[in-house]
């Protein structure tokens, strides 16, 4: 089912690449300046995403109710429906892949502790507490029940549980991490359409592909916490179904056809692109305000490849005095390109992009 190396893009799949790296090179050439324009984007990225992706698999809260349950706490009641209980795992979930993106490792660990997070709001009788963070121990074939008819048709045949999920999950992780020659993106998309076709768990699959999905992206490209891919899907279901269906019925024959959902998931991708273009005005930002000294983008340089850091370990990369040290420090606090975080000699500094 992995046999990524055989793998040749379609001539779409490479102007769709072509046009998300030019975005990707504005981002890093603009990105202290735009940093405060859009930090505020983050919290309705994150309720836009966890009300689209659950709604995808049939929840009914709209986005409103959504940030009116965040803005309790994420407090769940016994009266509480599925549907808020679902939203509430998928808000944890997103919460803690935005806050710790950098230090993830993807792995078959990760992905069954993310599950259990996902899940951890369901009721006994939705998912038995030992199915969570848990590969299936039933066969969960994904079927279409005709609305006229209830007559219910096969419209996936997925991987059996046991052995076979466990060898085919081994395999999926190790086809993502054993193809460095393949772009990235098609790393992701290529992951995302075999994890659905495995299904390992239970339930929550789509939920959970997509906050894979969302922790890959954010991993290479860090503007997508900033616009929801979820959305996007929400607003394509009908093609992004397709699209699965289409490769996914490829994935077992020996001309595995991974085209139709990579254009697809490209689309989506470079939808978010023109999105946070629009919302940014990436191609016409104004000059900024305040320019930076060589000491200043040296300062920078360091936080983002060092992380945070003492102004004492800081200023040997600047060689200030002491005040002069502390003053450019607070200018670049002032301007919101970095963070001090704690207070007294435990101070430190952080680029204020993470």
């Amino acid at each position: 089912m992995n046999n990524w190396g055989a793998f040749r893009p379609s001539l779409k799949a490479v102007q769709l690449i072509a046009q998300i790296e030019h975005f990707q090179g504005s981002w890093e050439k603009n990105r202290r300046l735009l940093l405060a324009l859009i930090r505020s984007l983050t919290q309705t990225t994150i309720i836009t995403s966890s009300g689209a992706s659950t709604r995808i698999e049939g929840a009914l809260l709209t986005d409103e109710q959504v940030e009116e349950l965040i803005e309790k706490g994420l407090k769940l009641d016994s009266v509480a429906s599925r549907s808020e209980r679902e939203v509430a795992g998928y808000v944890k979930s997103l919460t803690y892949i935005y806050e710790h993106s950098d230090h993830l490792l993807l792995s078959e660990m990760l992905i069954r502790e993310l599950h259990q997070l996902l899940t951890e709001d369901l009721h006994e009788d939705e998912l038995p507490q030992k199915q969570r963070g848990t590969y299936k121990d039933i066969a969960n074939d994904v079927v279409e029940r005709d609305v006229v008819t209830g007559k219910e048709i096969l419209w996936l045949h997925t991987t059996p549980p046991g052995p076979q999920t466990q060898s085919a999950m081994t395999s999926l992780v190790d086809a993502f991490h054993n193809t460095a020659d393949l772009h990235p993106l098609f790393k992701i998309a290529m992951f995302n359409v075999v994890f659905l076709a495995i299904h390992p768990f239970r339930d929550g699959n789509g939920r959970l592909s997509r906050l894979l999905t969302v922790l890959l992206l954010l991993q290479h490209y860090p503007w997508t916490r900033f616009v929801s891919h979820e959305k996007f899907i929400e607003d394509n279901k009908d093609r992004y179904y397709l699209a699965l269906k289409q490769t996914q019925k490829t994935l077992l024959s020996t001309h595995q056809d991974f085209d139709f959902w990579i254009e697809l998931f490209l689309t989506i991708v470079l939808c978010q692109t023109k999105f946070l273009e629009q919302k940014i005005n990436l191609n016409n930002q104004a000059p900024p305000k305040y320019k930076l000294n060589k000491n200043e983008k040296a300062v920078l340089d360091y936080l983002a490849k060092n992380g945070p850091s003492a102004s004492s370990v800081i200023n040997k990369k600047v060689k200030l005095s002491d005040a002069g040290i502390k003053k450019l420090l607070k200018r670049l606090e002032n301007h919101q390109l970095v963070k001090k975080l704690g207070q007294g000699p435990a101070t430190v500094y952080q680029d204020h992009s993470h």
